[in-house]
Parts: structure tokens; C-alpha cells; sequence
């Protein structure tokens, strides 16, 4: 059975049963995601702590620094997998009680999941790009500059 909304735009069974089975596949991958940010969450404490409890060994000192950017890593996933949720359960509440509004809310999840990844992405090639240089500049001032 067709779906007609407002705006004239038509979801057929076939476009239903995709956006349901995009929804399963998001939420399991959401939930493996969730499951490693926990993870990457527990091993940031346990390094940052590691130093502090054990005895002093040259590769615990790293820790110090390593520990808190899986923390802040983990804290900041928290975003996206909310918004990936938001789409899941949304279009999965969609497709099975025809609700614009639900739809309406899982596109919107997916929208802002999507804006924040490219976002981020964007910010990580500017980290590398400036990572790039500063060792190249670094290491020219060191006198291992490529001959020109």
C-alpha cells in the first residue's frame, strides 16, 4: 500500500522496506559503535591512570597524554551515535506506522549524523594537512631538508 504525504511524494513498499532494512543495518553498526566508545572510553581511564598505579616504566609515561584524547574522543562519538539512533528508530517507527512526523525526525537525525561527520572530516584534513607541514618545516629546520 502507497503512502502519499503532504507534498505530493509518494513511498511505496519497496522504498519502505529499504528504509527499514537501512534502519536495522544503521542500528547495528550504531551499536558496535557505541560498544567501541565504550571501550575506547575505559581504556582512556585505565591509561591515564596506568602511570599513576604501576610501577614507572618508560612506555606508561605516554599514557599521561594518550589517555585523556580516547576519553575526549569517546565523549565527543556520543554525538553522532545519538543522531544515528534518532535516525534508526525513527524511520524504523515510520515505516511501520506511516507517521510523517517520525520520518521527519529520523531524516533530521540522519542530517545532523551526516553535517557532523563531514564537518569533523573536514577538520581531520586540516589536522593533517597542518601535521604535514609542520614536519616538513621541522624537519628542513633540522637539516634534513630534500634537495631541491
Amino acid at each position: 500500500m502507497d503512502e502519499e504525504f503532504k507534498n505530493g511524494m509518494v513511498i511505496d513498499e519497496t522504498m519502505k522496506a529499504d528504509l527499514l532494512s537501512s534502519a536495522k543495518w544503521a542500528k547495528f553498526l550504531l551499536i558496535l559503535g557505541t560498544i567501541a566508545m565504550v571501550i575506547y572510553f575505559i581504556m582512556g581511564i585505565v591509561v591515564t591512570i596506568a602511570p599513576f598505579v604501576l610501577p614507572p616504566t618508560p612506555m606508561l609515561g605516554g599514557g599521561i597524554i594518550v589517555g585523556p584524547i580516547y576519553v575526549i574522543v569517546s565523549l565527543i562519538a556520543i554525538y553522532p551515535l545519538v543522531k544515528g539512533f534518532q535516525f534508526a528508530n525513527g524511520v524504523k517507527a515510520a515505516c511501520k506506522t506511516g507517521s510523517e512526523a517520525e520520518l521527519a525526525r529520523g531524516f533530521a537525525g540522519m542530517h545532523a549524523y551526516l553535517r557532523f561527520s563531514g564537518i569533523l572530516s573536514i577538520i581531520c584534513l586540516v589536522v593533517v594537512v597542518i601535521a604535514l607541514i609542520a614536519a616538513l618545516v621541522l624537519g628542513c629546520s633540522m637539516g634534513n631538508c630534500p634537495a631541491a
